[in-house]
């Protein structure tokens, strides 16, 4: 009766499972197993390498290029549409509610002539969850546009893949313009623009913002009237 015959075929199976390939009591490992792990593995690197070479082009286009045809059409309806406002105010009155409301907003402004009524800033601050999704739905609608998948940045294309936030980036470059006219004595003319935001929603949330604090200080303001 043999003794160690047994022992030794099981640890020699044990070794070929834990090396993922298929058992065989007196042969090595299945070369056919091998070959399509490898097969797999080439085949995960090429999609990989692939993506992130779309995601590379696709940045440069984003920065070479940020806007796109339909958004501008858009961002020009919605100026029309709400971008000018008219206030039953003295000229000075409207420019001194201006400059607080874009304080208090966040916003830093970075000139001011009264004597032309023109007024830059920088843009306001938005939610950082409202700004995340705005931020993706550009970078969404972007990628269709130019041919490529909706969700291609978020996808990862390895483990050195970084994400990429365009729409973030740009909004540190972003700014706004506040240029008042007199109409009369007690009418003033204001026109809000704002410069390289270039998705419409975004705008339309920009525009809300700033119209909605120029409200309320207006409100404020009437004591001093």
């Amino acid at each position: 009766m043999r003794t160690g015959f047994l022992p030794a075929a099981v640890s020699l199976v044990s070794l070929a499972m834990l090396d993922g390939c298929v058992a065989r009591p007196f042969g090595g490992p299945d070369m056919t197993a091998l070959m399509r792990q490898n097969q797999e593995m080439q085949k995960e690197v090429m999609k990989s390498q692939d993506n992130m070479l779309s995601k590379s082009k696709l940045r440069t286009e984003m920065m070479s290029h940020p806007d796109l045809t339909e958004w501008h059409d858009q961002r020009e309806k919605i100026a029309f549409a709400v971008g000018d406002r008219q206030f039953d105010k003295a000229f000075d009155r409207v420019f001194e509610s201006m400059i607080v409301a874009l304080a208090t907003l966040g916003c830093r402004v970075q000139n001011i002539e009264r004597g032309s009524g023109y007024i830059s800033a920088s843009i306001p601050e938005l939610p950082p969850a409202q700004l995340q999704a705005l931020q993706q739905e550009s970078q969404r609608q972007y990628a269709v546009a130019k041919g490529y998948p909706a969700d291609i940045f978020d996808r990862k294309a390895g483990p050195y893949d970084i994400d990429f936030d365009y729409s973030a980036m740009m909004s540190r470059q972003s700014g706004l313009t506040l240029s008042m006219v007199r109409q009369d004595t007690n009418t003033t003319k204001v026109k809000l623009r704002f410069d390289n935001v270039y998705y419409p929603p975004m705008i339309e949330q920009y525009y809300a913002m700033v119209w909605q604090a120029v409200d309320k200080q207006m409100f404020l303001d009437k004591a001093l009237d």
